[in-house]
């Protein structure tokens, strides 16, 4: 018996190295197919990253551009506001100049009327250019004039234009008040300014 104990202890022996080289085999090709896994992944996380880093600069680049869209955005709405502000400024101005003027000329009419002398408001401000009209009972005389307002004074113009008339100072007076003196100014700046 002892024979065959021998036997069947080598028989179990090599029956079990036998299954313990076939585990070994699987546990190899387990490993084998673990690290082919694991290399897999590897390259997978690697592409995955790659891509996750692109997409990532992508985004951080798109960002920065809408920063950038958004801040010129914002300067062109402040600059439109400006514009907005300034051109309802200038609009007031206009509006209020025009109202000056209209109230202006229609002082000058009222004073035509009232003292019979007539200017030519194109001839402005280069030259003085009208014609006063005297009343008498009997006649009407005409008095045309043409002059440089800045070559004469303000006496020197009451007497080119009404000359010895009675209300020559009261008429004068007015008139420098509405027309004179502000062409005066405008040629005295543009003068001053070429």
């Amino acid at each position: 018996m002892l024979k065959y104990d021998y036997g069947k202890r080598i028989k179990a022996m090599i029956n079990r190295e036998i299954g313990l080289e076939k585990r070994e085999v699987s546990i190899s090709k387990l490993s084998h197919k673990y690290h082919e896994n694991l290399t897999d992944l590897e390259d997978r996380f690697h592409d995955q990253n790659a891509r996750y880093d692109k997409i990532k600069n992508k985004i951080k680049e798109e960002t920065e551009k809408c920063n950038e869209i958004q801040k010129t955005i914002d300067d062109w709405k402040k600059r439109i506001s400006e514009m907005q502000n300034e051109a309802q400024r200038c609009v007031a101005e206009a509006v209020h100049n025009r109202q000056q003027l209209i109230q202006q000329l229609d002082e000058i009419h009222t004073l035509k009327l009232a003292t019979n002398t007539y200017i030519n408001l194109n001839a402005l401000p280069e030259r003085i250019q009208g014609v006063f009209v005297q009343e008498t009972e009997v006649h009407r005389s005409w008095h045309p004039f043409c002059f440089e307002p800045l070559s004469h004074t303000p006496e020197e113009v009451r007497q080119i234009i009404w000359g010895n008339s009675e209300k020559a100072v009261a008429y004068s007076e007015a008139w420098e008040r509405l027309v004179f003196r502000s062409v005066r100014e405008m040629l005295l700046q543009s003068t001053k300014g070429s």
